[in-house]
């Protein structure tokens, strides 16, 4: 009994030990990848070159190897970027970009300066769009409360469509500021303000100037590496995370902590694992570029694959890794059954985490189109509340990593009875 007690405590001190150096490990990476010198690893500063050079050196320090003797797979897309000024100014008050707005990330250039009228826009298909003197007004604020507000919109500008070309559009809203990536300009600057920020009595003065430069194209990169299985060697399970972000809106950066610097940290804990336990396949590690510009990285890869994808045995896709609280979603799970029915297996034997749950088919990650191709995929999620994402407040430090080390152990249990039954 003594004996046994004595195991059992041994056994559960270097779990503990383990995933407590699981979750520093995920900090660093958070850390690194979400500093400013990174520039939210997007494509202003060359940021998602820096984040490819520093994913590049954890993937040799975890002993993995490279095909055709190089990490790298570049690719060409469109993207619009905002790499110097982002000012607006209201009423001699200047605003805090990401913070009280955002520039539509397909804006092109704009500087104006003057007053500009607030006009509801269930009264803007009629005449209200017209000043007193029945000039066109050049600028307008358009209200967005309202739930019809894009069908709307999409009316109004298709009606008056000569007349808003010249014009800039801004759009209040109530809801937390959400930005996003572009890969195109278009041909009306577009600005999003906090409704708190705007007094709709009184008139507002407004000095904006905004600076795009497009390119068409960006070279950016996948950054690709694995570990050489020790019995099929040629057989694959694949490991995917995306690593860029939205970059920078002028001063405003966009770290990208739970998106998805935590899902690259989960896939290096993953890669420094199977060094020192090698698997029967060979494990492919690859972080993608461009998923945030419409899944664009993986979409090359898998037209440019640098191994068979028949050969694909199995690939998780891993992302938004910072909480678990509520447990994990396997989107997909309703795809491959029975796989997810080993996937909650897992879970039910361990009680890792708290529920393993399941979706269909969905076009929201880079698994999408390897699933396209036939190559059977999971993207995992986690679950629980964590406010931020895809505005400026999605950092390192508000990260919980709640089930990390939990997540990472049935990601491992999961990739270990795949081959097992593959």
């Amino acid at each position: 009994m003594i004996l046994r007690s004595t195991f059992t405590f041994v056994f559960s001190v270097i779990a503990l030990t383990s995933m407590a150096q699981d979750t520093l490990y995920a900090r660093k990476i958070l850390n690194d990848l979400c500093s400013p010198s990174f520039y939210g690893r997007g494509y202003v500063k060359k940021g998602d070159k820096k984040a490819a050079a520093y994913i590049v050196s954890q993937f040799k320090s975890n002993g993995l190897k490279s095909f055709n003797n190089q990490y790298l797979q570049n690719f060409d897309f469109s993207v619009n970027t905002f790499p110097k000024t982002v000012e607006v100014t209201l009423n001699g008050v200047k605003l805090v970009p990401g913070v009280d707005f955002l520039v539509d990330p397909s804006s092109p250039s704009c500087n104006f300066k003057g007053e500009i009228q607030f006009v509801p826009l269930a009264e803007l298909n009629t005449e209200s769009h017209y000043d007193s003197k029945g000039y066109l007004l050049k600028s307008v604020v358009l209200d967005t409360f309202t739930p019809a507000y894009f069908e709307e919109a999409a009316i109004t500008l298709k009606k008056y469509g000569s007349d808003f070309k010249k014009q800039l559009i801004i759009k209040l809203t109530n809801d937390k500021l959400t930005w996003s990536s572009s890969p195109k300009v278009s041909k009306v600057p577009v600005i999003t303000l906090l409704s708190k920020v705007f007094d709709r009595s009184k008139p507002a003065v407004f000095e904006i100037t905004v600076k795009n430069k497009f390119y068409a194209p960006y070279t950016s990169q996948n950054v690709v590496g694995y570990l050489e299985g020790t019995k099929y060697k040629d057989s694959f399970v694949v490991v995917t995370a995306h690593y860029d972000h939205l970059g920078m809106m002028g001063k405003a950066i966009f770290p990208g902590a739970n998106d998805n610097a935590s899902g690259i940290a989960m896939m290096l804990n993953l890669a420094k694992y199977y060094k020192e336990n090698p698997q029967p396949y060979s494990v492919v590690f690859i972080a993608f570029s461009g998923e945030e510009t419409g899944l664009i990285g993986s979409k090359y890869f898998v037209d440019h694959p640098l191994f068979p994808l028949d050969n694909i045995k199995f690939l998780i896709n891993i992302d938004l890794m910072g909480n678990g609280a509520e447990g994990v979603m396997a989107v997909n799970g309703m795809v491959y059954t029975q796989d997810y029915l080993l996937l909650k297996s897992v879970n039910d034997s361990k009680l890792y985490l708290p529920a393993v749950k399941a979706r269909g088919k969905a076009r929201n990650s880079d698994h999408y189109w390897f699933s396209e191709a036939g190559v059977p995929s999971f993207f995992f999620y986690l679950l629980g509340p964590y406010p931020y994402y895809h505005d400026v407040n999605d950092k390192a430090a508000n990260v919980p990593l709640t089930n990390f080390s939990e997540a990472f152990l049935l990601f491992r249990d999961f990739i270990s009875t795949i081959q097992k039954n593959h």
